[in-house]
């Protein structure tokens, strides 16, 4: 049966679809996951040329049930994802783009789908092709012998993509860092994606793991105890830096946004916190009833409050380790190569002031790296060269309480500036 729809080819090329193959993969997978799936399995087959003449991506999801399809399909920028509240990592896709970036490689597309109904499970198709996006097929609903429910999608017609494309360690690497933090949230679940029948690994991708605990009391003299693991990655993930709450079925109930999600460096960074604090844990009334009540004395508050400013003070130590140990070596270098610092000639005293002045700003980018974001190389080298005559004259020590006015300092960061500057 032929379904009309909203949809015109000028509306989806205007709507910022994927370009890149390797991202159309990554969208549908998404969909998988967005249906609740726990396994997607992407199956290519190629020709003796080495060309892909077809794409199968399967998952164990709930299905599209056909009372959503005027939603699904037949409007473009809208679906039924978009109205539910991005609380946790299972919802991605808010506007529907993924079912339409076939047409960047494929002209066509044919989803079999699998859902649950009341009289069991029950199977149907629908069809997309490439020159007719304003419209599309979808057989009735009949009776599925299948064990579980699922879409399949096949992309046929395929052009101009190499079987290496998406075999190649590259796109192992891509999908590596696009799930790899999701895939991780769910370890204990069993969630897996799998190219030609091969898991996709992310371990390669993390620089930096550690697990500690926090055991937290409650104004009622209740203790909650929350496992903590910290994830650095080499790059950067296909999800913002989170903190991910996960209950005592080690199921996500929950993220909220790390404090570190600035561009300042490359802090790639993952937490995710397991406890059963989080059984029935609902963000959304925590952080109403505290925006009515900030000081609210609510057991469930109180202890949520003393866990944030736990996790911050440990993700703020991680930072700091990383600046000192390399984030602040590159920065050093890259000023260098910028010709960014005053000029200095061989003698011993100008190689001296020139060390003094790259401690100084070693110091200072440990502080806080956005001291040197976002601001134009002729005001940074106006600045350095202020700073190096500063250091020459006897009112250096006037830097530091400059500085703090600037830059919130710790102890140890105050008294460190403070030998530099004697």
């Amino acid at each position: 049966m032929k379904n009309s729809t909203k949809i015109t080819n000028t509306s989806i090329e205007s709507a910022g679809l994927p370009k890149d193959a390797k991202q159309v993969i990554a969208e549908y997978v998404w969909n998988g996951f967005d249906a609740r799936a726990t396994t997607v399995n992407i199956d290519l087959s190629s020709n003796e040329l080495g060309y892909i003449e077809r794409i199968r991506i399967s998952d164990n999801g709930d299905g599209i049930a056909p009372d959503t399809l005027n939603y699904s399909f037949g409007n473009f920028l809208d679906s039924l994802k978009k109205g539910q509240p991005k609380r946790t990592s299972y919802t991605r896709g808010k506007k529907g783009k993924g079912r339409f970036s076939f047409s960047l490689f494929a002209t066509r597309a044919t989803w079999y789908t699998v859902v649950a109904t009341g009289g069991g499970l029950m199977e149907y198709k629908l069809l997309i092709d490439k020159n007719t996006k304003e419209e599309y097929e979808n057989s009735e609903p009949q009776l599925s012998h299948a064990d579980h429910t699922g879409t399949t999608v096949v992309l046929e017609g395929v052009f101009g993509l190499n079987a290496m494309t998406l075999q190649s360690e590259e796109f192992m690497d891509f999908m590596a860092q696009e799930f790899g933090w999701f895939l991780h949230l769910n370890k204990d679940v069993g969630y897996s994606i799998k190219i030609n029948g091969k898991p996709i690994s992310y371990h390669q991708l993390i620089q930096e793991t550690d697990e500690t605990s926090f055991t937290i009391y409650s104004p009622e003299e209740n203790s909650f105890v929350f496992k903590v693991n910290y994830i650095r990655w080499k790059y950067p993930i296909g999800d913002r830096y989170y903190y991910y709450f996960l209950n005592s079925d080690k199921i996500e109930a929950a993220k909220l946004l790390s404090s570190f999600n600035n561009n300042a460096i490359e802090f790639h960074h993952s937490v995710y916190v397991e406890s059963a604090f989080f059984d029935g844990f609902e963000l959304s009334d925590i952080m109403l009833s505290a925006e009515g009540n900030l000081f609210s004395e609510k057991e469930q508050q109180v202890v949520y409050r003393k866990l944030l400013v736990e996790l911050r003070d440990m993700l703020e130590r991680k930072q700091k380790k990383y600046v000192r140990e390399q984030a602040v070596d590159i920065k050093l270098k890259e000023l260098v190569q910028k010709d960014l610092l005053p000029r200095y000639g061989t003698s011993d005293m100008d190689k001296h002031r020139k060390a003094t002045l790259l401690q100084l700003i070693q110091e200072l980018y440990i502080a806080d790296p956005r001291a040197f974001v976002g601001i134009k190389a002729d005001l940074i080298r106006t600045y350095l060269g202020f700073l190096d005559l500063l250091l020459q004259t006897e009112r250096k020590a006037e830097i530091l309480p400059i500085i703090a006015q600037a830059i919130p300092l710790s102890d140890k960061e105050r008294e460190r500036l403070e030998r530099i500057l004697k």
